[in-house]
């Protein structure tokens, strides 16, 4: 008898020192969780910190209001009156650009096509230009752009060939245009390396 109540005593007491280890070990796994938590979104803020910060250093300040490709003298920012005559070459290539984080991206990747390919004739155009709305006909840029339909989707690139609008290079999905979307270009129209 006395066994048996010693080993229910020690039963119980067991039971009660499991019970008292899982409680402290939820306990450990919120607060562990909330403490790596609160690491996680540290480090993630300390990232992107130091990512603004180098691509300040990097293209300097305010590099989101530029073009990549005008900053490393791949491509000269055209103004509204320039285009008409930047148009009247054998083949010239217009990206219409507002100058956001993405498209700055974008025309990094396609520096690399412009420099394998040796094209002399790209340009920049910005569309916040005073010379109207890409995306309205009766528009003073709109006309010396030589468009049939306004520019719903920015980026664009527009592909002239002895002044006339050969092909209007945007996305038809809701993505950005892709430096892919270019070497299409640059493949149909067999513009060679």
């Amino acid at each position: 008898m006395k066994n048996e109540k010693k080993s229910t005593s020690q039963k119980k007491q067991n039971t009660k020192k499991v019970e008292t280890k899982k409680n402290i070990l939820e306990t450990m796994d919120i607060r562990t969780m909330v403490i790596l938590v609160l690491i996680a979104i540290l480090a993630v803020a300390s990232m992107c910190a130091m990512y603004f910060k180098a691509k300040d250093t990097t293209y300097g300040e305010n590099w989101q209001n530029k073009s990549y490709l005008v900053e490393k003298e791949l491509a000269p920012l055209l103004k509204c009156e320039e285009i008409p005559n930047v148009i009247l070459g054998n083949e010239s290539m217009i990206l219409v650009t507002s100058f956001n984080e993405e498209e700055f991206e974008l025309e990094k990747d396609l520096a690399k096509l412009i420099k394998q390919y040796n094209i002399k004739d790209f340009y920049v155009y910005p569309v916040n230009d005073a010379c109207g709305s890409v995306n309205d006909l009766g528009s003073t840029v709109s006309k010396n752009l030589k468009l049939t339909k306004g520019l719903t989707k920015i980026p664009t690139i527009l592909y002239y060939r002895n002044g006339s609008l050969m092909e209007i290079v945007e996305r038809e999905d809701q993505k950005i245009l892709d430096v892919g979307d270019f070497q299409k270009l640059l493949d149909i129209y067999e513009i060679a390396k």
